[in-house]
């Protein structure tokens, strides 16, 4: 009895595991690898060691809608632009990368001193042009600003610091964006940058206004302050600290050394013509007669013969010279 009892148990539970797997299969979650209608946009904003800037654009697309051709044909995408396209397994993935190389760019100023502005305004899909759905929704947006030597002071509501490269700020904007997102700074040390930037329109690039609310950042580490640029006094006028090592190499030692240098080369130019002159003198010794040969060896000159007219019949006046 207790037999037949536990049979018929096990049967009632396996038949209620089949059930509970089946109502799973089709009102449970979906697989893990089931499209989604949603989207991220990052942009990185960057002062290269060149003295250029970059913007680098990336747009996951979860839909998996996005194709190579709408990220290269995105307008975002200048002439000498990079696109990059991944067909991952969850997203579709678009960069395009776009490197300002003309000291001029809608985003980022450089001064001669140093000093920096950066703003923007984050891009939204429709700005993109990726064909991607309608009702398509971004679940995350990002937007970083960096540069080599870059200490940021200040930037705009929702901005977080970053201080963990010893030598570098960098600043992130995550969600919390605002229509324009903006921050100040200097290059640590600068006096005088390679070569200042300008921010303004570029081709369709909008330069929004820089923003004037901002937060300053307090450090937790030393940064170099920025010195300011200072030509260097004219020579007419030089000032007292010229009077160094450097000074004197250039203003004493180095004429000293040219006068010397150019006093030898007359010296040895004029040394290689004396040492031509004798030559010269027993060549031409061979050639020319001396004066008082000369005069022993001359005879007097005697007159040209009289040269005797041929006689001529018809001239009645014609005589004979020996008559």
């Amino acid at each position: 009895m207790r037999a037949s009892i536990s049979r018929r148990s096990r049967v009632v539970l396996s038949i209620a595991a089949s059930a509970l797997m089946i109502s799973a299969s089709l009102f449970g979650a979906s697989p893990a690898h089931a499209v989604r209608n949603q989207a991220e946009i990052r942009e990185f904003f960057m002062i290269l060691s060149d003295g250029n800037v970059s913007h680098s654009i990336t747009v996951i697309d979860y839909s998996k809608t996005l194709t190579q051709d709408a990220c290269d044909a995105s307008p975002m995408v200048q002439q000498w632009s990079q696109t990059r396209f991944k067909d991952d397994s969850y997203s579709n993935d678009c960069e395009i990368t776009t490197d300002f190389k003309r000291a001029t760019n809608p985003y980022v100023g450089v001064d001669q001193d140093g000093k920096v502005t950066f703003a923007a305004a984050p891009l939204e899909l429709k700005d993109l042009s990726l064909g991607l759905p309608e009702d398509i929704s971004v679940i995350a947006r990002r937007v970083d600003f960096t540069g080599g030597y870059l200490a940021i002071t200040r930037a705009t509501k929702g901005a977080e610091l970053d201080e963990s490269n010893p030598t570098t700020d960098s600043v992130r904007w995550i969600n919390d964006l605002g229509s324009i997102v903006g921050a100040e700074g200097y290059i640590q040390g600068s006096s005088s940058y390679s070569h200042p930037i300008e921010r303004k329109d570029f081709n369709e690039l909008t330069a929004v206004p820089v923003p004037t609310e901002m937060t300053d950042f307090p450090h937790s580490r030393t940064i170099a302050a920025p010195t300011s640029y200072t030509p260097s006094p004219t020579a007419s006028s030089p000032a007292p600290w010229h009077f160094s090592l450097g000074w004197l190499i250039t203003r004493v030692i180095f004429p000293i050394f040219s006068l010397g240098t150019t006093a030898l080369f007359i010296m040895y130019m004029l040394k290689n013509m004396l040492k031509k002159e004798p030559n010269r003198n027993k060549t031409q010794a061979g050639i020319l007669v001396p004066s008082d040969y000369q005069a022993q060896s001359s005879t007097p000159t005697t007159p040209p013969p009289t040269v005797q007219e041929p006689h001529n019949p018809f001239d009645s006046q014609w005589r004979n010279p020996s008559d």
